[in-house]
């Protein structure tokens, strides 16, 4: 009896540490995060899928990117937050037509954009996105950035890129919307399938960009 709860205590002990090495390792991967929008109001459609979204902004690597210093990355992360749904929602995501944002100051002065930049993203595709889950998105154009130590390198898409040095002892707030919009040429399988596909235009909160420490 005495063996037997010794095992079992060793069990319950493994697997807690096992389940606090992950949580460890999931919050080790948003060390790089520099800034996060609160969630936007979810929006429905008329087949009672309902999504939400938030904007997240990072400081780090692509895999695929091999310059000399970190990217500004910028990521969309939807949720789906419907209520009961015969089938998974789906969605066309394409941040370079859908996802529009401005620049302003703590005192609600706009700042002008530095005109875009040119080169590869993330292209546009269809999403599918299970009941009561989430998947986060890049949503701008790869490998702009600065040195560390540098400040910001915030480039979207088409036209939309702000620096913001270091240094720089003004408060920053991006806002925008994402609109995503169903291609016109999609020809659904069924009734259900139709009735799984949202669109609509989610509206962000404002999220406070902070230049990471050097």
């Amino acid at each position: 009896m005495v063996v037997s709860r010794l095992r079992a205590m060793r069990t319950i002990t493994s697997l807690f540490l096992l389940l606090a090495t992950c949580q460890f390792s999931f919050a080790s991967d948003d060390t790089n995060i520099i800034a996060m929008s609160d969630w936007s109001n979810p929006v429905s459609t008329s087949g009672g899928h309902r999504i939400r979204g938030r904007m997240i902004a990072a400081y780090g690597r692509g895999a695929a990117f091999v310059g000399p210093w970190p990217e500004t990355q910028v990521f969309m992360e939807f949720q789906n937050v419907s209520g009961a749904i015969g089938r998974p929602t789906q969605f066309y995501f394409d941040p370079y037509r859908g996802f529009r944002c401005e620049m302003k100051d703590v005192h609600g002065k706009t700042i002008s954009t530095g005109g875009g930049g040119d080169g590869g993203g993330a292209g546009a595709t269809w999403i599918t996105l299970p009941y009561d889950s989430a998947i986060r998105l890049r949503a701008n154009m790869y490998g702009y950035g600065n040195k560390r130590g540098d400040g910001l390198n915030l480039t979207l898409y088409p036209t939309q890129a702000w620096q913001i040095r270091a240094g720089d002892t003004n408060e920053y707030y991006l806002t925008g919307t994402f609109t995503v919009a169903t291609p016109t040429n999609f020809v659904p399988k069924d009734f259900e399938a139709a009735r799984a596909v949202w669109s609509g235009t989610l509206e962000l909160p404002k999220m406070k960009i902070t230049v990471p420490k050097p």
